[in-house]
């Protein structure tokens, strides 16, 4: 039985999958199978695969909008059925794919990570997210309007806008999902070790299907149709598995 009150979170905020299997609809095909994961503070996951692989699925599931159909998902040690939706939420901070801008000023967009938050701490965010030149380039800096929907920036400066926010949140795990949408690999790049070096405390969760920042992970899994066809190191992956070499390349290559 359901206990009536929501378990306190824990002190040691780490994420486990274990066989975790889901699916949309129970006449759908598995969108993940059999899938395990570790986030635990300081420990740098990525899932790559191609688009439809079932790497964004992980996100619904850690936050709770989602249940598994098989398999556990525990938040220090327990169920996270164990604990209230809103506050495993608190312990993430995540930029989705589709970014969402409110049509307020870049502080206000930003201050939706931390309310409250002064101006150094918007700065500091904003500098690690690669901003600061494009907000010193607005006519009222922080306090300009971003429009409906965030319309009067680049598809590329509103994603940094997202993940200046979800720095600020000061949440002790971080996904990104396809931080580099929008991006050339070389910016990319650069984004993704000041994510990084800023990160060091948390759990990061990288979902992409580029190849930017995985050199810099402790265990890449490499998802096909929902399973996870290879895991391991970026070396490791890089001696044996096909895909992952190709991912390189392109980076190698520069984008294209």
């Amino acid at each position: 039985p359901r206990r009536s009150a929501p378990a306190p979170l824990p002190a040691q905020p780490a994420f486990r999958l274990d066989r975790v299997t889901f699916r949309y609809r129970p006449e759908g095909a598995p969108v993940l199978a059999e899938l395990d994961l570790d986030l635990t503070p300081g420990r740098r996951v990525a899932l790559v695969g191609p688009t439809g692989s079932g790497k964004s699925s992980v996100i619904g599931l850690l936050a709770r909008f989602y249940a598994p159909e098989s398999g556990v998902i525990t938040l220090g040690g327990r169920p996270l059925a164990d604990y209230s939706g809103e506050d495993v939420r608190s312990l993430l901070a995540v930029v989705p794919q589709q970014v969402h801008l409110f049509n307020t000023t870049v502080a206000g967009n930003l201050r939706l990570g931390r309310p409250g938050a002064d101006g150094a701490a918007l700065a500091a965010v904003a500098e690690t997210a690669m901003l600061g030149e494009t907000i010193a380039a607005l006519p009222e800096g922080f306090d300009t309007y971003v429009g409906e929907a965030g319309v009067k920036l680049s598809g590329g400066q509103a994603r940094r806008v997202a993940i200046a926010r979800a720095l600020l949140k000061e949440a002790p795990v971080l996904v990104l999902d396809e931080p580099g949408e929008g991006l050339d690999l070389a910016t990319e790049a650069r984004l993704l070790e000041r994510l990084l070096a800023a990160s060091a405390e948390r759990a990061v969760l990288l979902i992409t299907h580029r190849a930017a920042g995985l050199a810099r992970m402790d265990e890449i899994l490499v998802l096909e149709a929902g399973r996870v066809a290879d895991r391991g190191t970026h070396a490791e992956l890089l001696a044996r598995n096909a895909y992952y070499g190709r991912l390189h390349a392109v980076l190698a290559e520069g984008d294209g």
